[in-house]
């Protein structure tokens, strides 16, 4: 996996100008390459079309005038251009007045809007806007970007489809669906964060002298993982070790009524590398268990057992295990609260918490005093609490109506760090990792396949798994958070891409890892 930044507006702008005035590139020179960059993938869109032609719709500012650029460099190689300026006036930004001086020299015929017959190219570049936009598009730009994407013209767009808010990935009225994005420098927040990521096509990344060196000590604040293979290397494992090696997971799940979710939490962190894994759950379990996976060790209870009974049993595991996962089919009743709250006061060692423990401390001022000190506890030792909230989760946890949280999710996930110090596993379609002064995890592995029910009990259990495997490594908690994640998501594409997403059930997920650690 290679760690990649995501940059929003104003930290690409801010890289853009330490790389022109503090390391001394001038802006000609670097969209001189950002254009050519763009030109030698339209090349390779054009290579079997014979007299191909191509439309270049600029708007007034250097993303318009990269799109000119570009139009200037492919004439150079003998293809046709057309140029549609959807600002037909000054005032025009600096750059794009030096293009369109440039390109008054060279065979770039200019055309308006109204007269653009789409049928006549073969390929689109949109550079109307660039990253800074920040408003919505209305008016003819807004009808003309319908036209564009009603065509049926393949369409690459400059730096990033017009339309799309680069820090977020917000549609700003209306946005252009382009077939391929190449952008420059870093790849942006809104190029991978949805709706954003579903208009950007292929993504492609070109070296422009933009780059680490322009940080100047002010890294983004957020990053993902890309790789193109199906495996990942995250365990390291020792050929030496033993089942205390590769550590032991405690999980408190599942009632009579919702075996499956105790099951699949369980599975998912044996079958993901750790050395032992016990179960408490109800007596009714306990056969299933047994039947389909007797790898797992199962510790029970009854519904009519005193309460002071379980807890010494919890006790004997929490003392056992290097991990704790909590919450999977566990209802919210008051046996669920007991053991939860056990849990808060006599835990050691790291703790998921998922699902109905989610809500049980969403709903109980006592409980999440309790998560804080608990918290607070453990971080003495180097152990950590992870939340993995989806979205109605993480309204309960901050009291939110869930359209509150979709339209800033940002902003929510920052103000419950405030109120929780835990490493937060924010699921959503790109799913976000987060602690306080940490950079934010975007997470890009995975599909819709994995809105399935028993995914996130899984997902639990994984996190777990790698956390007591990593233990005595120099990788941090909040590393080992990131790499569960992307390994689920992982696991959700290889299913996919062998039997589709409709398909794809949580039991696969963790079939899929022998594909991965393979």
């Amino acid at each position: 996996m290679k760690k990649e930044y995501l940059v929003s507006a104003k930290e690409m702008q801010e890289y853009d100008q330490n790389t022109i005035k503090k390391i001394g590139i001038p802006s000609c020179v670097l969209m001189e390459r950002a254009a050519y960059a763009v030109a030698i993938e339209a090349l390779h869109l054009l290579e079997n079309i014979e007299k191909p032609r191509v439309l270049i719709i600029s708007g007034n500012g250097n993303n318009g005038a990269d799109g000119i650029c570009a139009g200037r460099i492919l004439n150079e190689y003998g293809i046709l251009c057309d140029l549609c300026l959807l600002k037909e006036e000054p005032p025009y930004a600096e750059e794009l007045q030096r293009q369109l001086s440039i390109a008054s020299h060279y065979q770039l015929e200019q055309i308006n809007a109204e007269d653009i017959v789409f049928e006549k190219y073969d390929l689109i570049l949109d550079a109307i806007f660039g990253v800074g936009l920040n408003r919505e598009i209305t008016g003819n730009i807004k009808n003309l970007i319908q036209k564009i994407n009603d065509s049926t013209i393949p369409v690459l767009s400059v730096d990033i489809p017009s339309g799309i808010d680069s820090s977020n990935g917000n549609v700003l009225g209306c946005a252009v669906k382009a077939d391929l994005t190449v952008t420059f420098g870093f790849y942006k927040r809104g190029q991978w964060l949805y709706p954003g990521r579903a208009y950007c096509g292929k993504l492609k990344k070109a070296r422009i002298a933009i780059n680490e060196t322009a940080f100047m000590n002010k890294k983004p604040e957020m990053f993902t993982y890309l790789s193109d293979e199906k495996k990942i290397d995250v365990l390291n494992r020792n050929p030496m070790g033993n089942k205390g090696t590769f550590g032991k997971v405690f999980v408190i799940a599942g009632r009579a009524s919702t075996t499956g979710a105790a099951v699949l939490c369980a599975s998912s962190a044996l079958r993901s590398g750790c050395g032992m894994t016990l179960v408490l759950t109800e007596k009714e379990n306990k056969t299933v268990f047994l039947q389909t996976i007797p790898e797992i060790m199962v510790e029970t209870y009854t519904s009519s057992e005193n309460m002071q009974s379980v807890h010494e049993k919890m006790q004997k595991w929490l003392d056992w295990s290097d991990c704790i996962v909590i919450g999977c089919g566990l209802l919210q009743d008051k046996p669920a609260y007991d053991m939860l709250e056990y849990v808060l006061d006599h835990t050691k060692k790291s703790v998921v918490f998922d699902a109905d423990a989610l809500q049980l401390i969403a709903k109980n001022t006592l409980l999440q005093e309790k998560v804080r000190a608990c918290a607070k506890r453990l971080g003495e030792s180097n152990q950590v609490i992870v939340f993995t909230p989806h979205p109605g989760e993480l309204a309960s946890l901050l009291n939110y109506d869930i359209s509150k949280i979709k339209e800033n999710r940002e902003a929510a996930i920052h103000m419950l760090l405030e109120k929780y110090p835990v490493i937060l596993v924010a699921k959503d379609a790109d799913t976000l990792v987060c602690q306080k002064d940490s950079a934010l995890y975007l997470n890009i592995t995975g599909n819709d396949g994995l809105s399935t029910a028993g995914s996130g009990d899984v997902l639990a259990g994984l996190i777990a798994s790698l956390l007591v495997q990593n233990r005595n490594k120099e990788i941090i908690p909040f590393e080992t958070v990131c790499h569960s994640v992307y390994f689920h998501g992982l696991a959700a594409d290889i299913i996919a891409e062998k039997n589709g997403k409709s398909f794809l059930v949580a039991s696969d997920l963790i079939e899929a890892y022998k594909y991965i650690l393979k």
